[in-house]
């Protein structure tokens, strides 16, 4: 069975919610909230804090949450989903643009 942890932030400014553009595997473009697949051994948090920072530039300095969970699963198809979202209601930096994973 494959399980996948993934996490996602709501980071809030003045100017609105920040939203990250996804290069797809086929080439089509989306946006998101900065986040992503926790890695084996991480926290939901500190795993979504480095994700938030490799994604945006930004260093959280304080969550709240979960908001908003949800679990699906394909027993068929052999695997397991969990999705955690969390709130970034204090942050540090600017926004930058070096994602690791384009």
């Amino acid at each position: 069975m494959r399980e996948w942890l993934v996490a996602s932030a709501i980071v809030e400014s003045p100017d609105g919610i920040l939203l990250v553009q996804n290069l797809r595997r086929d080439g089509h473009l989306d946006w998101s909230p900065p986040g992503g697949v926790i890695e084996p051994g991480e926290g939901v948090v500190e795993g979504l804090t480095r994700e938030v920072s490799e994604e945006t530039g930004l260093n959280v300095t304080g969550w709240a949450g979960p908001v908003w969970e949800v679990e699906a699963e394909a027993l068929d198809m052999g695997w397991r989903l969990r999705v955690e979202v969390h709130r970034a209601p204090s942050y540090e930096g600017e926004p930058a643009v070096d994602d690791p994973d384009a």
